[in-house]
């Protein structure tokens, strides 16, 4: 009997170790010349006689070789990397690295990761992808923008670091962009690093490169989303029949007339839940298109995508429009690209909500807002307060911003690995800000007349526009050559920039009624505009040294000018060094298991000048009051006075490092320790008048800066994954991050004194936070509580002993700032099948949570579940004083150790479950891929915090922390589609 041979079509995919397809691989018949390449989602289809052997191979990869059994018709094959040829290119400052010969710290995030959670700003989803990187988000505001603190608040005016997008400086952070644009993207983190670039670089850099076209045919993609938001946590609050117990329990401590039984005897039925009134299950539509392409000449791409989002909270929303394109061409030596990015941007803000009285409606009988007063509930003039709907729905308010980001290059090749470089770049923003409240009435009289206690009786109009802009020409020569073992790659370079902002503001307040234009005619109000100028010219030389691969060395410097100094102290300098060793590459540790193993140590400088350009001079304008010779005169007001000695804030960064990894790097680990030291800091410091001389400086200006103060932070940064394939069809990645954080101050300086912040009550002026030597900064400050007088009120420690509680007798009382964050990430790909779970947290920090303040002691707005366990002499066992009016001005409710709650908390941020139709199928919908997604964002979180959400954000550095008026943080349940054609 003779056995013949069975023809079958052999169908697949072809995917590295992470899951993600290798387009091109390359899979041949071991033994013949039959065989094909995968496309652009690494499927294949080949007819082979079976049995048989299939030899897939791919650059970069180890080649594998699989077993066709008679009659099989598929199979799915996973490739591992091969590292001895395969090298990660990373993004560095005015150029390019690969990692393998990088002796400074680049975390580098990847664009699956940033597109797995529908988001209107794409700082958003960076949040715990990498050590060492901090993202501070402002619970669920629809457009909020978002705060990233790279290794610690090292300034006291600013920690934004320098956002970089294909080599145009931004101005608004990364709020502009379309997440499904993003190739790459690289955070700068130590002086190594970020050191070429010198005086903008002190908190850091983002580097963002955007897609761009590939060789090949026109290749176009289109990704869909729909998301539903609603509340994901809120605190219990009371509901009308235990207000009434709790507002009878007021009125008996106080000594009031107590509340009738029934407390609003107009509603006797009424029960409000205003969370759920303030609240909406709020859609959000995601949608962007793609089209790309290239050929032997070059590459382009063009882009569109498109973002509404409606707020949690009634009458705030979102929606932003982007256009994006790339394009790069090659003309022999000669080579050109172009980027240009336009957005436009608007925010309805909702950005608080007030917790009303659950026995008052929202609407009255007749279908006006009723608002609630002293004779519903509680006999206090305190209780007074409008009804927020009424508000809400009357004022118009909105933020519009057009931005445009670009530029263009072109260069030659001089000589063989020498380039030179000339680029223009430029960004222009334009914002609009808009508020108007007409007249409305929140309050009827029984008569059907409006109570103008109750309402807005002035119609009140604000309006400002601002423009921003920045240019910046660069000239560049860029060297890249190995001789024999030694590597060889040197940069030189000069850049200009200029920047300017002009900002013009209206405001008016009249009895005009529906009046919401700003005329001359009408203005009742103030007008304030101005603009300033500011250039920086810098030189900057790099060289990169590697000895066959193993010895690494980095040498930068940076000279830059800047004209926000006196031109005695506009220069500064800015060096930087790095040394690695691949030991891995050493004779000793070949065949072994350790695929990677690398030492690195690096230090550098960076600097700062967050001021705005004319600190170095006096500005005067409007009244000085000044006297001489015995006479009294006005002249100008003293908008900044002059501190001539200005100079750059200067951080100085050391960083070791050691990274590894085991079987082919299926398993990996990352660890660095990091200290960054931050001097001649600006701040304000006191004025000593002198004789003779008064200046009366009012609150919206500045005092002096000096360069006085300064800032340590320091920690270690860890980074682990384990990538395995079990079989061809089941592959998993995990991967894990964790940065701890030690912050303090060290020094502010002579007469500058501690910084307070954080006032979070309009009835006294008491701040919850300081930041003072020796402490981390924003550390909350208030008095510690020993327990209970006979009276139910706290008793606060007596910190300096002599008999009496005053201001000397705070402390801290608690840290903000997180000791420990981290990310933790899985993916699994089964067949067609991905699921991917991605889990955030933090530890070791506290939060003050201001809003106890109106939660238990403000009686005009509910209070949460938590007051029915106030001091009473039949409950002592307590941590809640006695409930009375008096409690909102003071005393009970001073800032103490009442309101500072831990912080730490466990979040699964994110689960995505998605699946990829068969190639035929997706073929007849004319269509080269077509993956189906679901998603759920924000899915559970573990913490003792007893707010909305323990991610508590600021816009006040100082503040970090302090929850004021946190808006409630969203769960998002989605649906998605990712289309190829």
């Amino acid at each position: 009997m003779i056995a013949s041979a069975q023809t079958t079509l052999v169908t697949g995919n072809v995917s590295d170790n992470t899951g993600e397809p290798l387009i091109g691989a390359s899979i041949m018949q071991k033994g013949s010349t039959i065989g094909c390449t995968t496309d652009f989602d690494g499927n294949f289809s080949l007819k082979v006689a079976t049995p048989a052997t299939l030899v897939i191979s791919y650059v970069g990869y180890h080649t594998k070789e699989v077993a066709i059994a008679a009659g099989q018709d598929k199979v799915d094959v996973v490739l591992s990397e091969n590292t001895e040829v395969l090298d990660e290119v990373v993004v560095i400052g005015y150029g390019t690295m690969n990692r393998s010969k990088m002796s400074s710290s680049v975390a580098s995030i990847s664009t699956k990761e940033l597109t797995k959670a529908p988001v209107g700003n794409v700082a958003s989803a960076m949040q715990g992808r990498a050590a060492g990187v901090d993202v501070l988000q402002q619970g669920g505001i629809a457009g909020a923008d978002v705060n990233i603190v790279v290794r610690g608040a090292a300034s006291l005016t600013s920690t934004e670091p320098l956002y970089i997008v294909d080599g145009v400086f931004t101005n608004g952070g990364l709020s502009t962009l379309n997440p499904a644009d993003i190739e790459t993207m690289q955070v700068l983190k130590d002086g190594a690093a970020a050191a070429i670039y010198g005086s903008r670089a002190a908190n850091g850099v983002v580097l963002i490169t955007t897609k761009n076209g590939q060789k090949g045919k026109v290749k176009v993609d289109a990704n869909f989303s729909f998301s539903l938001q609603d509340i994901a946590h809120a605190p219990d609050f009371l509901n009308a029949s235990q207000w009434r117990e709790f507002a009878n329990m007021v009125s008996d401590n106080s000594g009031l007339t107590r509340a009738e039984e029934n407390v609003n005897p107009t509603y006797p039925t009424v029960d409000t839940d205003w969370v759920n009134a303030w609240t909406q299950n709020a859609p959000m539509y995601n949608a962007d298109a793609s089209i790309s392409g290239g050929n032997d000449y070059g590459s382009y791409s063009f882009s569109l995508g498109y973002v509404n989002q409606k707020g949690l909270i009634k009458k705030s929303e979102f929606e932003k429009y982007t256009a994006r394109t790339n394009s790069s061409w090659n003309f022999g030596r000669f080579f050109v690209s172009e980027n240009v990015q336009i957005t436009w941007r608007r925010r309805t803000p909702t950005s608080t909500f007030n917790i009303g009285m659950p026995t008052l409606p929202i609407l009255d009988e007749q279908g006006r807002f009723s608002s609630w007063g002293p004779e519903y509930y509680i006999e206090s003039e305190n209780a007074r307060r409008n009804n927020p709907f009424a508000g809400l729905y009357a004022r118009k308010q909105f933020t519009t911003n057009f931005d445009v980001m670009g530029g263009f290059s072109a260069g030659v090749e001089l000589i063989k690995g020498l380039r030179f470089t000339t680029s223009f770049s430029g960004n222009y923003t334009s914002k609009h800000g808009f508020t108007h409240t007409p007249i409305y009435w929140a309050k009827w009289n029984e008569d059907g007349t409006p109570d103008n206690d109750y309402g807005n009786n002035r119609n009140s109009l604000e309006e400002s526009r601002n423009i921003s802009s920045n240019y910046t020409w660069d000239n560049v020569f860029s060297f890249d050559r190995e001789f024999g073992k030694h590597g060889v790659q040197a940069t030189l370079g000069h850049s200009w920039m200029r920047e300017f902002y002009r900002y013009q503001s209206y405001s008016t307040i009249n009895d005009l009624g529906a009046t919401n234009v700003i005329g001359f005619s009408n203005i009742d109000g103030k007008i304030s505009a101005g603009e300033t100028n500011a250039a920086l010219l810098s030189f900057f030389a790099r060289v990169n040294y590697d000895y066959d691969g193993k010895y690494l060395f980095s040498a930068s410097i940076r000279r830059d000018e800047s004209s926000k100094f006196h031109k005695d102290y506009r220069t500064g300098y800015f060096p930087a060094a790095s040394i690695g060793w691949n030991i891995h590459k050493e004779k000793f540790l070949q065949g072994t298991p350790v695929t990677n193993l690398k030492l690195t140590a690096s230090y550098g400088e960076l600097g700062a000048n967050f001021l705005s350009p004319y600190n170095f001079d006096d500005i005067a304008f409007g009244p000085i009051v000044y006297t001489t010779g015995g006479n009294r005169f006005t002249n100008g007001h003293a908008a900044y006075l002059k501190t001539k000695d200005l100079k750059w804030e200067t951080s100085k960064t050391s960083d070791v490092g050691i990274e590894l990894g085991l079987f082919n790097n299926e398993i990996t680990f990352h660890a660095n320790y990091f200290y960054k030291k931050n001097t001649d800091l600006l701040a304000n410091i006191n004025l000593n008048l002198s004789s003779g001389q008064i200046f009366e400086i009012n609150s919206s200006n500045e005092t002096p800066y000096v360069n006085t103060a300064s800032v340590e932070n320091k920690g270690f940064e860890f980074m682990a994954g384990w990538n395995k394939s079990i079989t061809n069809e089941l592959r998993f990645n995990l991967t894990a991050n964790l940065t701890t954080l030690k912050n303090k101050v060290l020094a502010l300086g002579e007469n500058v004194q501690p910084i307070t912040a954080g006032a979070f009550s309009s009835k006294f002026n008491d701040a919850a936070t300081i930041t003072r030597p020796g402490d981390p900064i924003g550390s909350f400050y208030g008095y510690t509580i020993d327990g209970f007088d006979s009276e139910g009120n706290f008793i606060f420690h007596d910190t300096d002993g002599n008999g009496r509680i005053t201001a000397e007798d705070k402390v801290i009382i608690g840290n903000p700032i997180p000791k420990y964050s981290y990310g933790i990430n899985l993916d699994v790909f089964y067949r067609d099948f991905d699921l991917s779970l991605f889990f955030q947290g933090v530890a070791g920090n506290d939060i003050f949570n201001a809003r106890k303040y109106d939660y238990y002691f403000n009686y005009s707005n509910n209070m949460v579940k938590d007051v029915l366990n106030s001091w009473t002499k039949e409950n002592t066992n307590t941590y809640v004083p006695i409930a009375k009016v008096t409690n909102a001005d003071g005393g009970n409710s001073l800032p103490s150790t009442f309101y500072v709650e831990k912080g730490d908390y466990f979040r699964l941020k994110n689960v995505q479950l998605g699946y990829t139709l068969p190639t035929n199928i997706s073929k007849k919908l004319f269509m080269e891929r077509l993956r189906i997604y679901a998603t759920v964002s924000n899915v559970f979180t573990l913490t003792k915090y007893s707010g909305f959400d323990p991610e508590v954000s600021s816009n006040t550095l100082f503040a970090r922390g302090v929850d004021m008026s946190s808006y409630p943080n969203t769960r998002n349940y989605t649906v998605g589609l990712n289309i190829n054609f």
